[in-house]
């Protein structure tokens, strides 16, 4: 073997391995902007979505510019050494975007203080921002794509084959990246160093391929004749089809409109799916990593199986047509199965639940199961888009460059409008049923387009135009029917709690599991009422009813299935949280509270002499719950005209706001909840204090149970860092309340006899002995203690 075929081999390796490891960082990226952007914009899922459109919004901008500009390049040395250069770009700009944020935070804080009582209006500032701050080098790497494609693609022939190759190594490389920040290294290494890998992985890359660039012009020649396919002896390979250049305009234009379609299928897919997988495992960060990381090895694989698939055939947009037809009938599958799996995933989180390595890997290898069908088709449009747009090699870089930037658009339009307007509107079964009937109309509405042009051949053979309307009738009759889910058992998140059905689990076998799941669990909810079903941008709310054997009624509201208020078992919490604060506080005027819920903490507040309480409150849909269900209970707190509503991230008011407080009371439960893991960090404690007044107070709701020992300690050493003289209170049974005082000097006994008469306080004793059958240590001083502080790690 020559040393010119050898160097051309190494090329054709590196190219890859390059555009996996740029996918990897890209990913990396996304996850810490996401992070990064928090800080000035809010929580999750308004920095998830603004992220995610900016940087897919860069992709297409990115895509389409680089494209049009390298259609004039014919060297590869320079489309090497010009990707090269995108990387490096890449790299810096990263590693200065901390600081960027940094400078432009007194912007954002000048407009939230305007801007807060506009839920709408201060997110399309916030939108506008991030665009401003991720733009730039989401562009850059929307550029990699068409200058990749330029210079690997030397043969028409083998344009399917060699864009399913770099679009499916490069979202493998995502999928890595995804996974390999989400599990390993925020957790080990931090946000600063984990974007240092990322950036390092940029400039290993850029300045790996400037070097390889710089040799000689005719070792560049033949990349198309390396493969990746081993070459047997004594055969012969089989020729690609040459694409038609003939192809109507009409049909071009249809192929971009369903790669837009795919785009915008996909990505509304992925939304609607992940809300209902983060009901089956768990709204934690690794339930979001898994989902996105099958999500993207099912696409990566469908576009290396179609676009070597796309080379061999000659009716390339038939197969573009039935793999989006198949693509929404597989959509459809999944979706019914994954409403009605809650008892299998259940069951498998509790034969693992000791082993959480192996939890992890058998909950990827399901996941992986489920969406492949839906994944591999959606992944099919790419290469084979691109074999039927892209005309000549001179112009290969604006071809690709337009077919990517339209399918990236469709896939932002994708995003927003699954979780922005049919997600609130319709609910994640309506709104399934609407993407899929759109992918399925433009499809067949483009298979008919197909069919008159005569470009499926001049047959006489009638099956087509039969067999299309009976397809149409049968997926019309299933979209109106399905996915159908029991939205009692879906309200609850039955991952978490096994208590009241671990006999069923260990009798029930694999098979019946996955076949009578729903009617089993419907079986333990015969006693609940749904009363309320809310599915908002903010999240998803429901409000269950029961009816006691002594005739009470009762409410309980939960947040992504799990319960975070009630009427009547954690009533005592909810309550004592706003007493303890406001008593031990000489003279408090303004109160803050993280959390609406049933609104009883607030009602609470209210009973004192202050002037103002402002609620926080990032989920629409439980300011609805409250209103309608727990009003009776709650004092009527909303109508009070001493309480401000705000519908906005809690933790992004604080840090925004130019508002102090006299006391802030944080109630947002389970630190293991992606976003609220926020709320328990060293930062968030820092920030608390920052907002106090003089003698303020910042009350911080814990739990004991869900959470192991080291866990635990951890909050409270994290918490005694910043509040030395804080103290942890006991208020039931599992739930702590950790205080901290602005002024280090900790609880003054005089103060509460001030704060309360004594029949406020027989009426508060009374009402704790009902809830529990007895005063609960902790009342007054009986369960109070100092944090025992020892070195070692903060919750970061």
């Amino acid at each position: 073997m020559q040393y010119s075929d050898i160097y051309q081999r190494f090329l054709f390796w590196l190219v890859l391995c390059c555009f996996f490891l740029s996918g990897a960082a890209g990913l990396i990226y996304e996850v810490l902007w996401v992070r990064m952007i928090d800080k000035v914009i809010g929580s999750a899922p308004f920095a998830v979505a603004t992220v995610l459109s900016v940087f897919m919004g860069g992709l297409a901008l990115g895509s389409w510019a680089v494209g049009r500009y390298i259609s004039h390049l014919s060297s590869k040395k320079a489309l090497l050494s010009l990707y090269g250069k995108l990387e490096i770009a890449i790299g810096i700009y990263a590693l200065f975007l901390p600081f960027l944020i940094e400078t432009t935070t007194p912007f954002y804080t000048a407009a939230y203080n305007f801007l807060f009582k506009y839920f709408w209006f201060y997110q399309f500032f916030a939108f506008l921002g991030a665009s401003v701050l991720l733009i730039v080098p989401a562009t850059l790497m929307g550029g990699t794509m068409p200058v990749l494609c330029q210079f690997y693609i030397s043969r028409i022939d083998h344009l399917g084959t060699r864009t399913g190759q770099l679009y499916g190594l490069n979202t493998i490389g995502a999928a890595f990246g995804a996974m390999l920040c989400g599990f390993v290294l925020i957790s080990s290494l931090g946000v600063q160093k984990t974007l240092y890998v990322a950036a390092g992985i940029n400039f290993f890359v850029g300045f790996l391929c400037i070097m390889v660039s710089r040799q000689k012009e005719r070792y560049f020649s033949s990349i198309s004749d390396v493969s990746l396919a081993v070459k047997k002896p004594g055969r012969q390979k089989k020729p690609a089809i040459s694409p038609n250049t003939n192809i109507p305009s009409s049909i071009l234009t249809w192929s971009l409109w369903l790669f837009a379609v795919s785009g915008f299928c996909a990505m509304a897919y992925q939304v609607f799916w992940t809300k209902l997988i983060t009901l089956l495992i768990g709204p934690t960060t690794y339930s979001f990593t898994l989902v996105v990381s099958t999500f993207i090895i099912g696409l990566s694989a469908g576009s290396i199986i179609f676009g070597w698939l796309g080379d061999k055939i000659k009716r390339v947009f038939l197969l573009l047509v039935l793999t989006q037809v198949a693509a929404s009938g597989s959509a459809l599958l999944v979706s019914h199965f994954l409403g009605n799996s809650q008892f299998l995933f259940s069951k498998l989180i509790y034969t693992f639940q000791d082993k959480f390595g192996t939890m992890i890997l058998i909950q990827s290898l399901v996941l992986l199961a489920i969406l492949i069908g839906p994944t591999l088709f959606l992944g099919a449009a790419f290469p084979l888009v691109s074999r039927i747009y892209a005309r000549s090699l001179s112009m290969l870089g604006k071809s690709i460059g337009v077919v990517y930037a339209v399918n990236t658009i469709g896939a932002i339009l994708g995003s927003f409008v699954a979780g922005f307007i049919l997600i609130p509107f319709l609910g994640k079964e309506n709104g399934l049923k609407l993407v899929i009937l759109f992918q399925f109309i433009s499809a067949f509405l483009a298979y008919t387009h197909g069919k008159f042009m005569g470009h499926f051949g001049q047959s006489k053979n009638r099956f087509g135009w039969i067999a299309a309307p009976t397809l149409a009738i049968a997926a019309f009759f299933l979209i109106s029917h399905y996915p159908c889910w029991n939205r009692n058992v879906l309200s609850r998140g039955w991952y978490r709690n096994f208590q009241d059905f671990q006999v069923l689990l260990e009798r029930t076998s694999w098979p019946d599991a996955l076949r009578f799941g729903p009617d089993l669990l419907a079986q333990q909810q015969a006693n609940l009422e749904l009363i309320f079903y809310g599915d908002g941008f903010g999240g998803f709310t429901t409000v269950e009813k029961e009816t006691t054997s002594i005739g009470t009624v009762e409410y309980a509201l939960n947040n992504s299935g799990k319960p975070d208020a009630s009427s009547h078992g954690d009533r005592l919490t909810q309550t004592l949280s706003g007493h303890f604060p406001l008593l031990f506080h000489p003279n408090p005027q303004k109160a803050m509270v993280i959390g609406l819920a049933s609104g009883m903490t607030i009602g609470e507040i209210l009973l004192y002499p202050i002037k103002q309480v402002d609620v926080l409150e990032i989920n629409d849909q439980v300011v609805k719950a409250c209103q309608l269900f727990f009003t009776p209970f709650n004092n009527d707190c909303l109508n009070d005209p001493r309480t401000r509503l705000v519908v906005q991230d809690g933790r992004n008011h604080l840090a925004l706001t130019r508002q102090k407080y006299d006391v802030i009371i944080s109630e947002p439960s389970n630190p293991w909840i992606s976003g609220l893991a926020n709320l328990y960090s060293l930062d968030f404690f820092k920030l608390v204090r920052s907002r106090l007044n003089e003698n303020g107070i910042f009350a911080q709701w814990i739990q004991s149970y869900e959470i192991d020992w080291d866990t635990f300690v951890l909050m409270g050493r994290t918490f005694r860092e910043v509040f030395p003289e804080g103290v942890l209170i006991k208020l039931g049974p599992g739930d702590y309340m950790l205080m901290g005082f602005a002024d280090q000097k900790g609880l003054d006994w005089k103060i509460p006899e001030k704060n309360i008469n004594i029949d406020q306080l027989l009426d508060l004793i009374e009402f704790a002995a009902s809830v529990h059958g007895k005063v609960p240590a902790g009342i007054f001083g009986a369960g109070c203690f100092s944090l025992i502080q020892s070195p070692g790690d903060h919750a970061r």
